[in-house]
């Protein structure tokens, strides 16, 4: 299945317009119709992650770098997060320094 035909076909099973997933990855809605059509097949790897966080499936699937007969399964929509946000306790980001050890509680 070509990239364009994925975007669309997953986009319609979540139920979102072209004008809705444009607005999720913050990009004008002419691009995901140059996609879906064809007309544009190249992407940068920001708009990449952007549009597979928006559908809900992984780049790979994407960009066929693994052919699966599964398709993804139907899902709601969601707004794009950092991934693993949601699904990890972790904090992300610099590590906090630790608490200072008054000088007289050091054996």
């Amino acid at each position: 299945m070509e990239l364009g035909t994925k975007i669309r076909h997953r986009r319609e099973q979540i139920g979102l317009s072209q004008a809705d997933l444009a607005q999720l990855m913050h990009i004008a809605q002419g691009r995901i119709s140059e996609w879906e059509s064809g007309a544009r097949s190249q992407m940068s790897l920001k708009n990449l992650r952007s549009l597979a966080r928006a559908l809900g499936v992984s780049a790979d699937y994407l960009i066929g770098t693994w052919e699966d007969d599964a398709e993804p399964a139907p899902t709601a929509a969601t707004p794009a997060t950092p991934e693993g946000a949601a699904l990890s306790g972790r904090r992300r980001g610099r590590p906090r320094k630790a608490a200072a050890v008054p000088a007289g509680a050091r054996g």
